[in-house]
């Protein structure tokens, strides 16, 4: 079962296999030492080059590469609904072997505009930018910049990452928060008895004053699960309460 867990959280961003080797060859091909930000373009590109292509909280990549997959063109955004379009994976793979200059490289520099003008660099680690944060009961979170935030260095599923966690921008805030994404996994063995361990984004009490409000916050960040508690021996064992109906 772990090992089923440790697969599931394989944070490999498997879109840009495909779209960093075009970029590359785009740039080499296009772009002059003699053109502006050909510097800075020339270093973020090393840094892609150079990536695994694993989302993690320390990366730079990881931050240029979402950052700068969500300017290009929408036609690879598109959610596949099966209605004879192409679906995700054949509008990158169309779009990468397409793609000019144009459709890639300025959409780089803005990204490195942008980061630089939020952060005063635009060498900026991936969990950085990418947060969870609950800090309130309501379904509709208001994000806030100045309210406590984890990192997270998951990236979205349309990219390829299996813990899926999607986040943006909120009103104008500095930083990217989830909202979509895993919010609740379940490994199960079974067997002679059942097993089964589970996790939650953030916790499973809707009180904001409730020790089991953010309980699970650190372990949904880092991926370790908890036993679910599935037989009467084991819920009475470690209930924190018990009551009976009607009193």
């Amino acid at each position: 079962m772990d090992k089923v867990i440790a697969d599931g959280y394989d944070s490999k961003l498997s879109i840009f296999e495909v779209l960093i080797p075009s970029l590359v060859t785009v740039f080499e091909k296009n772009i002059k030492p003699t053109d502006p930000d050909y510097t800075e373009l020339s270093e973020a590109i090393s840094i892609l080059k150079d990536w695994d292509y694993y989302a993690k909280e320390n990366s730079i990549a990881t931050t240029l590469a979402v950052e700068w997959a969500y300017k290009l063109d929408p036609i690879i955004l598109k959610a596949y609904v099966d209605e004879g379009e192409l679906d995700q994976v054949e509008n990158t793979k169309s779009f990468a072997k397409n793609a000019t200059a144009n459709q890639m490289i300025p959409q780089l520099q803005m990204l490195l505009k942008e980061l630089k003008s939020k952060w005063g660099s635009w060498q900026i680690a991936w969990g950085e930018i990418n947060r969870f944060q609950r800090s309130s009961g309501e379904i509709d979170l208001k994000y806030d910049d100045a309210k406590p935030s984890l990192p997270i260095g998951f990236g979205p599923g349309s990219w390829g990452s299996l813990p899926s966690f999607k986040s943006s921008y909120q009103n104008d805030s500095k930083k990217r928060y989830g909202y979509n994404g895993n919010s609740f996994i379940c490994a199960v063995e079974f067997g002679p008895k059942i097993k089964a361990k589970s996790l939650l984004a953030g916790g499973n009490s809707g009180d904001i004053n409730s020790k089991h409000f953010t309980d699970q916050a650190e372990m949904y960040r880092n991926g370790t699960f908890k036993d679910v508690l599935f037989y009467k021996e084991d819920v009475l064992k470690n209930a924190e309460k018990t009551y009976h109906p009607g009193e």
